[in-house]
């Protein structure tokens, strides 16, 4: 029941918080819960590598928590040009992407008190890592892959800790590469005439369950979402 459901998750550190449609993302301080590597295309990125930090939710959640996370990094990363950076307020927390030119897409999803600088600076160091690490072995990729670089999933946990994480990269307060970084809303990100029960409905990320979990709670109008 989605009673149920939200109690255990604000048992497990899911505070509730107000917003138009569904409470956000509320997770402990600086929050880094997940970095995604696509090739990319337009509306049709291939995942390479997800890494996950999920610990902090119930073992039930998870399942859920997980779909819906892949789902809104791939829908960012799809919608962001080529060579480009943007960062998302979505009802998840903050979704940041990068696209780089030879057409890696990377996406790490946060809450609202970690830095962007530091997120796009995990960003880029994936991207370059992946780059040097992986050639040869995505550039053909069809379809999803589970690719394993040790060194990126190395970073992705190094980050957790965003104050760890300037030590590491001695990153600059004002990060050149994060000016000029497209603001946008969910809305913003969607095309003229969709939205985004539409398409969570046409995503292959998101199992039958957590797409009718979604309609649910917006139905009864849950003021915390499963996030």
């Amino acid at each position: 029941r989605i009673q149920s459901f939200s109690t255990a998750l604000a048992r497990g550190g899911v505070a509730k918080a107000h917003c138009p449609r569904l409470c956000r993302l509320i997770c402990p301080a600086m929050k880094l819960l997940a970095l995604t590597l696509y090739k990319f295309k337009e509306d049709d990125s291939k995942e390479l590598i997800a890494c996950m930090e999920l610990g902090s939710f119930n073992f039930f959640q998870r399942g859920p928590i997980k779909e819906h996370i892949r789902f809104h990094s791939r829908l960012v990363v799809n919608r962001t040009p080529l060579g480009r950076r943007s960062t998302v307020d979505m009802d998840i927390g903050k979704v940041h992407s990068w696209v780089h030119p030879q057409g890696i897409g990377a996406a790490a999803l946060i809450d609202n008190e970690y830095p962007m600088r530091v997120a796009f600076t995990l960003l880029s160091e994936c991207v370059r890592i992946f780059l040097e690490r992986m050639a040869g072995k995505w550039e053909e990729a069809s379809g999803d892959m589970q690719l394993s670089c040790p060194e990126v999933e190395e970073l992705f946990q190094k980050f957790q800790n965003p104050a760890e994480a300037d030590k590491l990269t001695k990153i600059e307060k004002d990060l050149e590469e994060v000016k000029g970084t497209v603001m946008q809303s969910m809305d913003d990100l969607l095309k003229r005439g969709e939205n985004l029960d539409q398409l969570m409905q046409k995503s292959k990320d998101l199992s039958s369950t957590s797409v009718q979990f979604y309609r649910t709670a917006k139905k009864n109008n849950q003021c915390c979402k499963m996030y």
